[in-house]
């Protein structure tokens, strides 16, 4: 049986040494959108529903502030050691974020990082006449009509891209991470999702940076240790037959 070795990466916070999203809202937004977060995360608000009302309180936005924004953003510098190693491995990459393109092609541009695929929730900006300031409209292409825990389903995405047979490997950090990392076969957590992953008896290898996962995945690619994991591989299949 062919075996395709994937990896799925999770942006911010994990790509990103700060959670860019949140820090969005909260410089544009305020109080407001940090109470908005709050509910989110309670579960009293939908992704989706966090995202509009809380790009309503944002409104328009001026274009050098935002422009500053970015520019204050970091990437791990360990991203360009996993992309290195995926391939020279043959490992298939993908960029997985329940996130605002807005701010993630930028950054990943500014990184050099252009050809790794990426499937995240959409943010365009409309300039103004004057392309003073920007007004937002929001996308979401890879949403679930059955759950609408995240709006960008990484579980879905995760899935449809993986064959029988292939090693799933999850690398990320918090909210939107707890649900597709039960149907990876090799995880890596820190933050909140390491204490998801505790209390859910899920197994996994903790990291503090992308250097720490770089380092753990090409050990286990030198020992030939990846495989299947049963307790993921039933949870795929018990996904696949619900689809069916």
């Amino acid at each position: 049986m062919s075996r395709t070795l994937r990896l799925f990466l999770d942006f911010d916070g994990t790509i990103t040494t700060a959670d860019v999203g949140n820090q969005f809202f909260l410089r544009f937004g305020g109080d407001a959108c940090a109470a908005l977060n709050r509910q989110y995360l309670d579960g009293e608000l939908s992704a989706r529903g966090y995202y509009e009302r809380a790009l309503a309180v944002v409104g328009s936005c001026d274009a050098s502030a935002f422009a500053r924004f970015l520019d204050d953003q970091r990437c791990d510098p360990g991203l360009h050691g996993i992309i290195d190693l995926c391939a020279a491995q043959g490992i298939a990459l993908t960029v997985l974020s329940d996130g605002l393109d807005a701010y993630i092609r930028p950054l990943l541009g500014r990184e050099g990082v252009k050809d790794v695929q990426l499937f995240s929730n959409g943010l365009h900006w409309t300039p103004d006449p004057a392309g003073e300031r920007l007004s937002g409209t929001l996308a979401f292409p890879h949403g679930n009509a059955e759950c609408d825990r995240c709006a960008c389903c990484k579980r879905n995405l995760m899935l449809g891209s993986a064959a029988d047979g292939d090693v799933l490997i999850y690398v990320g950090d918090g909210y939107s991470d707890r649900c597709p990392v039960e149907y990876a076969d090799l995880v890596f957590a820190k933050s909140s999702l390491q204490t998801w992953c505790q209390q859910n008896n899920i197994s996994y290898l903790p990291y503090r940076t992308l250097e720490d996962v770089r380092v753990r995945l090409a050990a286990e690619l030198n020992n030939r240790t990846l495989r299947p994991r049963p307790r993921a591989e039933r949870k795929r299949r018990e996904a696949y037959m619900m689809e069916a």
